[in-house]
C-alpha cells in the first residue's frame, strides 16, 4: 500500500487509517503463530547468532572462562559497544592479544570470542524483545483506532438530529485523529528500530573476523 503526499488534506492520517484497516484484516487471515510472532521488520528474525555463522575456528559454545577474567570482561564491553568505532575496537583487541603469552594466546582469543558472542546475543535479545513489545502496542492501538472509526459512523448519524451527540462526535473525532497521528508517527520509527539488530549482527561478524585473524591455528 502506498500513499501520495499532498493528495489528501492530512495524508499521514489517511495513510495510517488505511494501514490500520488493511493490516487488521490481514492479521485476521494469518495463522495464530504468525500473528503472535509480533515481528514487524522486513528482515528475517534470527533469534540467536551462532559461531558457525561467522567463525571457522574452534568450537566455543561451552566456554565460559571469560566470566572469571576481569580484564577480558572489560575488553568485551569495549568490543561489543556500538558507541566505540570498529577501528578503535580492533586496536584495543590487537593490543590485548599482543600482551598474551604465545603459548596461550589462541586459547585466550577463543575464550574472548565466546564472551563476545554471548554478550552480543544477550544485548541483541533485549533489542528484539523491545521491537516486539513496540509492535504489540502498535497492534493494540490499531485495534482501538479501528473500533473508534466504527463508532464514529454511528455518532455522525446520531449527530444529524441530536445536539448532545454533536459534542460527543467532536470529542470522538479529536481522539480518533490524535490516536491515528500518534500511530503514524510510531509506525515511521519501526524501520529505524529494525536496523539495530542488523548493526549488532554486523558488529559480531566484524569482531569474529578480527579475533580469528589474530589466531595462529
Amino acid at each position: 500500500m502506498t500513499c501520495a503526499k499532498g493528495f489528501f488534506p492530512d495524508w499521514r492520517l489517511t495513510c495510517a487509517a488505511l494501514w490500520i484497516a488493511c493490516g487488521t484484516a490481514a492479521l485476521a487471515a494469518l495463522p495464530a503463530h504468525a500473528v503472535e510472532a509480533e515481528w514487524p521488520c522486513v528482515q528475517r528474525k534470527v533469534v540467536t547468532l551462532t559461531a558457525a555463522q561467522m567463525w571457522d575456528g574452534p568450537d566455543v559454545e561451552a566456554l565460559t572462562g571469560w566470566q572469571d577474567d576481569a580484564e577480558m570482561g572489560r575488553l568485551i564491553k569495549v568490543l561489543v559497544s556500538r558507541a566505540v568505532p570498529m577501528e578503535k575496537a580492533a586496536d584495543s583487541l590487537e593490543q590485548w592479544a599482543k600482551a598474551q603469552p604465545d603459548p596461550v594466546r589462541d586459547e585466550k582469543l577463543k575464550i574472548l570470542f565466546a564472551g563476545v558472542l554471548k554478550t552480543i546475543n544477550d544485548d541483541r535479545a533485549v533489542v528484539l524483545a523491545g521491537i516486539e513489545r513496540f509492535q504489540h502496542r502498535q497492534r493494540q492501538l490499531a485495534e482501538r483506532i479501528q473500533a473508534q472509526g466504527a463508532a464514529l459512523g454511528a455518532l455522525r448519524a446520531k449527530a444529524a438530529s441530536d445536539e448532545t451527540a454533536k459534542a460527543e462526535l467532536k470529542a470522538a473525532e479529536d481522539r480518533y485523529n490524535w490516536d491515528t497521528r500518534f500511530f503514524a508517527e510510531r509506525q515511521d520509527a519501526i524501520p529505524h528500530a529494525c536496523e539495530i539488530p542488523v548493526q549488532i549482527e554486523q558488529r559480531a561478524f566484524d569482531l569474529a573476523r578480527e579475533i580469528r585473524a589474530l589466531m595462529k591455528d
